[in-house]
């Protein structure tokens, strides 16, 4: 049964999105953010202790690789009930953000109101974004749902946190957890600043 609930969870996660009307599309900026040859991978769960945990090192070293260049994805793997109402959130609030560094931070208040564990209502959540000068533009989520769900299968991530770097003509490295990922991204940092 265990296994079964990770998948039932993206089901209803892709199947129970809201979809606003025709005029609110996505912004493929909202999903990938940079341009580089060299792409990360970020599969994370706001409510995972590990995630939580890396999550303040990850918001330094990613703003490190984006300026490099380095095309950063987010994909939220559904593993709390509550993630699905998160990840909306998040990317609501990304369609109006103003850049990488916005992206970040609006990451790391949903990181911190998730570690609180008494938000779990989109009322809660709406008024906690509010009280964090955090904007938010309803969109149709269920495209990059769509591609999120694609991107945990075809990479086959089971687990949170999981960095996934790509860069062309080399071999994919995964790294997990909240040690490896920290040093996998230190070597490309190293690499890409060398």
């Amino acid at each position: 049964m265990q296994k079964k609930l990770p998948i039932l969870i993206i089901v209803l996660w892709v199947l129970l999105a809201p979809i606003p009307g025709p005029a609110t599309e996505v912004s493929e900026s909202i999903f990938s953010h940079g341009s580089g040859p060299i792409d990360v991978f970020i599969f994370t769960d706001y409510f995972c202790p590990p995630c939580q945990a890396v999550e303040p090192y990850l918001e330094k070293a990613l703003a490190k690789l984006n300026r490099l260049g380095v095309k950063v994805t987010f994909v939220d793997k559904p593993i709390h009930k509550s993630t699905l109402l998160y990840s909306r959130y998040f990317l609501y609030a990304a369609k109006t953000a103003d850049g990488f560094p916005e992206i970040l931070h609006i990451r790391r208040v949903l990181f911190d109101i998730a570690k609180t564990k008494v938000v779990d209502s989109e009322s809660e959540l709406f008024h906690k974004l509010k009280a964090n000068n955090i904007k938010l533009s309803l969109i149709n989520v269920k495209p990059i749902f769509d591609q999120w769900v694609e991107l945990i299968q075809r990479f086959g991530v089971r687990s949170t946190p999981t960095c996934i770097v790509k860069r062309p003509g080399q071999k994919m490295m995964i790294y997990k957890g909240t040690q490896k990922i920290p040093e996998g991204i230190d070597l490309l940092l190293k690499e890409l600043s060398g």
